[in-house]
């Protein structure tokens, strides 16, 4: 069955129709005649795999990746650069016609990165069994059949060095895959690093981890600290289990951006490709106004963006339910000597209720998880004075959908996204809304 492709979708696969049907086609693009296979179909839309490419894009490119078809992550891998950038735009706008009916001409193009490979300074991998040796990989999608990944290309380089040394030491160690009828071994392996330096957590079942074992990992070039975490919930999409526990080196991963000096600590949310966290937050401060009194941000995780703002207004406040993340926010304010940024350990939406009934705030950051604002935020947000948001979203549907309801009160002023996430579908987006 031949269908041509007039749409992007918000996954980043073909459009097309049949007898007016939306038919969702993966690895296919904007302009392609292709030759599908209908592998599900229902009254509202159906699915299709590519058998043949009848008329190719030019714009199509072979994958650097041989693992893109099954893996899924990398779903533009196959698109030339540029024009992912337009198909990211095209996605964002999408949404937030449908949702919001945003003017398109608000939303700006979108900021490329620097790196479109080695770009992600983290990685949370399961680990299992692959050709009778423990491995880090993945489980192919709605499946429960294990992969093992020699090697992921837009890992940083150094991550993926250090990861391969953290298998190997492992493998002659005879650490075990996880198992829930003995709720022993290896669950998941998470690493992050920053200039060299690797904050490593093993995330298993109910083992100690001996002391020549951490002593050996620790060896491992630029393992800067060795956490563990004993998982052993059976249905869980939490990849931490409820504790985290240092077992040798330092308590925090330090990281240098620009003046700020930042200290993460292994659950702490930080951007996954740096040098766009450093144009995310650049982005997000010119358009806070030059004069502000009181800035707010909801959502505050370790604080990064309220501290890159802090000459942006006189007094801020960060908002975070999670109270590891709030210690380590506040640590890392004294550690930048900044007396006038302060964070709260509380729900957003019952805080913020508190403070504008309280305070004038001038401006609100907003930087919710993919769910978006939930009711309770949006809902406090228009029944308060606030002057000024700044919304940064990951998610496209849920701005829209957000959107729609904020403007009822707020007026949106620009979007400007940003690709944090080359060769996937991933879009990130900074929203000015001003109160009308």
């Amino acid at each position: 069955m031949k269908v041509e492709i007039k749409k992007v979708g918000i996954n980043g696969e073909g459009i097309g129709y049949i007898d007016h049907l939306p038919v969702f086609v993966p690895k296919a693009m904007i302009g392609e005649i292709v030759d599908i296979k209908i592998t599900e179909k229902n009254k509202r839309y159906a699915r299709g795999e590519v058998l043949k490419i009848v008329s190719k894009n030019k714009d199509r490119m072979q994958p650097k990746c041989h693992l893109q078809h099954v893996c899924g992550g990398c779903s533009l891998m196959h698109v030339r650069y540029p024009k992912q950038l337009e198909y990211k735009r095209e996605i964002l706008k999408q949404s937030l016609i449908k949702y919001a009916q945003v003017d398109p001409r608000r939303i700006s193009n979108v900021l490329p990165s620097e790196d479109i490979f080695a770009y992600r300074n983290q990685f949370k991998m399961p680990c299992g069994v692959d050709e009778g040796y423990l491995e880090s990989g993945m489980f192919l999608p709605n499946t429960n059949y294990f992969l093992g990944i020699k090697k992921c290309i837009i890992h940083d380089k150094g991550l993926e060095e250090i990861r391969r040394e953290i298998m190997k030491v492992l493998n002659n160690a005879h650490m075990e895959a996880y198992s829930h009828k003995t709720k022993k071994g290896l669950r998941n392996l998470i690493v992050r690093g920053f200039d060299g330096k690797y904050q490593c957590t093993l995330v298993t079942g109910e083992n100690e981890i001996g002391a020549s074992l951490i002593q050996k990992l620790m060896q491992i070039k630029g393992m800067y600290s060795l956490w563990q975490s004993v998982h052993t919930t059976k249905k869980t999409t939490e990849v931490f289990g409820k504790k985290v526990v240092l077992l040798a080196g330092e308590k925090y991963l330090p990281l240098q951006l620009e003046d700020i000096q930042l200290q993460i600590s292994p659950r702490s949310f930080f951007q996954l490709n740096t040098k766009q966290a450093i144009q995310l937050y650049r982005n997000i401060a010119a358009m806070i106004p030059a004069k502000c009194n009181l800035l707010v941000e909801a959502y505050s995780g370790i604080g990064g963006i309220s501290m890159y703002l802090k000459d942006k207004a006189k007094e801020i406040i960060g908002i975070e339910s999670i109270k590891d993340a709030v210690v380590n926010a506040n640590q890392n304010a004294k550690k930048n000597g900044c007396e006038h940024v302060s964070f709260l350990c509380a729900d957003a939406a019952d805080k913020l209720i508190y403070l504008s009934k309280k305070r004038n705030i001038d401006v609100l950051v907003v930087d919710p998880p993919r769910s978006g604002l939930d009711d309770a935020m949006l809902d406090c947000i228009l029944r308060s004075k606030i002057k000024n948001i700044v919304y940064v979203s990951c998610n496209p549907a849920t701005l829209g959908k957000n959107l729609a309801v904020l403007q009822n009160r707020y007026r949106v002023e620009r979007i400007q996204p940003i690709d944090m996430f080359p060769n996937t579908s991933h879009i990130e987006s900074i929203c000015l809304l001003v109160r009308k």
